[in-house]
């Protein structure tokens, strides 16, 4: 199970890489199509900001999965290592308690935007509900990684990344 968990959070984190390559690309060609033949495109900047959404939020639980998140450690390396494995389960158990809140309300937040057909008002009128929803789906699998994660940590101690070779 802990591998399927970890197979889907790098799927999305390759999405999330693919997003930002895609985003790139969308701009550069707005960038020179409205400088170079003074012709802007009315989708580039709509696509890319929903492509930015959804790249940001995809990769957010291979980030704690490899232990890549942003981290400030500069008081729990001075931590014996009994101590620390406690500190990094109980802040991976945080994270997904978060993540479980984010789920909660930004869930209700999309639902409601799919219910009332709420757009984004733009040339291009793309459904709000498909930003949103990058949040609960997105956090749902940050969240359920960081269990698997914290429970990792509780069962064989603490570590700070993932080794290259065992990367999934």
């Amino acid at each position: 199970m802990f591998r399927l968990i970890d197979r889907l959070s790098s799927l999305l984190g390759q999405f999330a890489a693919w997003a930002y390559f895609a985003t790139a690309l969308m701009l550069g060609y707005e960038v020179f199509m409205r400088y170079v033949f003074i012709a802007p495109t009315i989708w580039a900047e709509e696509l890319s900001r929903l492509f930015l959404v959804w790249g940001t939020f995809a990769g957010a639980a291979i980030l704690v999965h490899r232990r890549q998140h942003i981290a400030i450690t500069v008081l729990t390396d001075m931590l014996p290592a009994s101590v620390r494995h406690l500190q990094q389960t109980v802040v991976l158990l945080f994270i997904a308690a978060l993540a479980a809140v984010v789920v909660w309300y930004a869930g209700e937040i999309a639902l409601d935007s799919f219910e009332r057909g709420r757009t984004t008002g733009s040339m291009l009128d793309v459904p709000a509900w498909w930003n949103e929803a990058a949040l609960p789906i997105c956090f749902s699998l940050l969240c359920v990684q960081s269990l698997v994660e914290a429970i990792r940590t509780a069962m064989q101690g603490p570590r700070d990344t993932l080794p290259e070779n065992n990367v999934h």
